[in-house]
């Protein structure tokens, strides 16, 4: 009788240990150890920004484009992230003759705040970095200026690790009044009427949570 107990009980305990745990039986969203990275390359589109042409002798305007990108995103706290922002835009400047060719690359780094429970969170974010402005003629220079971002959006996930991200930002880049861009030769194509330039965007991208 003792023995037949004695296997009874092995097998309960080896029963026990098959079970799905407290984590598992609670479903989505409530991972032991949920994750801590999120990757989320996105598309969308970009607008805004405007320069001075020197030789036109007038304002032309950033022609609105879509854009590409990725974020990587780390957990530091329960609400807050460090974000880490490439984005790129192939646009052109509207001149009254033929289009001149110009690439938008943003650098930046920041912080984000979430707020929301379940699979559904809204977020804030503030982005520092530098903005890389990139001629389309390649015997011109491109130039590099410190910009700032604000972002507001929302994350919506399908699983523990895949989700949507929509948001829209809202870019600032400083320039030095009367700075120069696309530049050979001491001379330069177009300036900065002012001390800054504004852009936004709105953008969607998948999430990849790890």
């Amino acid at each position: 009788m003792k023995r037949n107990l004695s296997y009874l009980t092995m097998l309960l305990a080896g029963a026990a240990c098959l079970l799905p745990g407290p984590a598992a039986a609670q479903g989505f969203g409530q991972q032991d150890e949920p994750p801590t990275v999120q990757i989320a390359p996105f598309v969308g589109y970009q607008f805004g920004g405007s320069v001075f042409s020197e030789i036109l002798d007038r304002k032309v305007s950033l022609e609105s484009a879509m854009s590409w990108g990725g974020t990587i995103d780390f957990a530091i706290s329960q609400s807050w992230r460090l974000e880490l922002y490439y984005s790129r835009q192939d646009s052109q400047l509207e001149t009254p003759f033929e289009p001149f060719d110009a690439r938008v690359e943003r650098y930046m780094v920041g912080l984000m705040e979430e707020k929301g429970e379940g699979n559904v969170k809204v977020f804030g974010s503030l982005l520092l970095g530098a903005a890389r402005f990139v001629p389309g003629d390649g015997d011109l220079s491109s130039e590099t200026y410190f910009s700032a971002g604000l972002g507001l959006g929302v994350k919506s996930f399908f699983t523990d690790n895949v989700g949507l991200r929509l948001e829209g930002h809202a870019f600032y880049t400083v320039v030095e009044s009367g700075g120069g861009m696309f530049c050979t030769a001491g001379t330069c194509l177009f300036s900065f009427s002012g001390r800054g330039l504004w852009q936004g965007d709105v953008a969607a991208g998948l999430i990849i949570a790890f």
